[in-house]
């Protein structure tokens, strides 16, 4: 009988360790971990908002596009985190450590069985840029996205702590200290091509 309760309780153990393992450990991660808000304009709340971030070289200009190399906020993807009494969303994503720059985003609007969408490729050549090292976690503020003309926009819109914690007693994703990042605009080329053939969504 004290071999099963020992038993048991191994497993007991076992299990609450490995829930807490599913957070991210600050300075233990070789990863990074990034929170980012989206907050839709008024004026257009409609689409559904791709904001993508892709990695940067040691020379300064995008790697190829890979999954490993992206970090893609999503608005109504059903991932985000909403918090009453704070506009948008948060998109939370352990990502590969290094610097990132803004490449795109991309909107989409559906009306019956029609998609509309609009590409906001930021051709450049300044853009918003942040860096994540191995084992830190980065908190980059609330950005709004709109479609202005045709074009699909996002710009840095708030970037506080009360956000922060609030989405941190939520989600309670991290074990240690979240840093507060302002975004550095760097001049990075860009030369566009389509995702696929299909896809009208361009990325440089």
């Amino acid at each position: 009988m004290r071999v099963i309760m020992a038993i048991l309780a191994c497993l007991v153990v076992a299990q609450c360790a490995s829930r807490e393992d599913k957070r991210f450990h600050v300075g233990e991660a070789p990863t990074a971990y990034v929170i980012m808000g989206i907050a839709e304009a008024d004026e257009n709340t409609s689409p559904s908002y791709t904001v993508l971030w892709r990695r940067l070289d040691a020379n300064g200009a995008f790697m190829r596009y890979g999954a490993r190399r992206i970090f893609e906020a999503r608005s109504e993807s059903g991932d985000g985190i909403q918090l009453p009494g704070i506009p948008g969303e948060f998109i939370l994503s352990e990502i590969e450590p290094g610097t990132y720059a803004l490449d795109s985003t991309f909107a989409t609007v559906r009306d019956g069985r029609i998609t509309y969408t609009a590409n906001g490729l930021i051709r450049g050549p300044e853009r918003p840029t942040f860096e994540a090292r191995p084992g830190e976690a980065v908190y980059l503020g609330i950005w709004q996205t709109n479609i202005e003309e045709t074009f699909a926009t996002v710009r840095p819109w708030r970037l506080e702590r009360s956000d922060l914690e609030a989405v941190l007693r939520e989600a309670d994703p991290v074990v240690g200290g979240v840093r507060m990042v302002q975004t550095q605009d760097r001049a990075i080329a860009c030369n566009p091509f389509r995702l696929n053939e299909v896809s009208t969504r361009q990325v440089c």
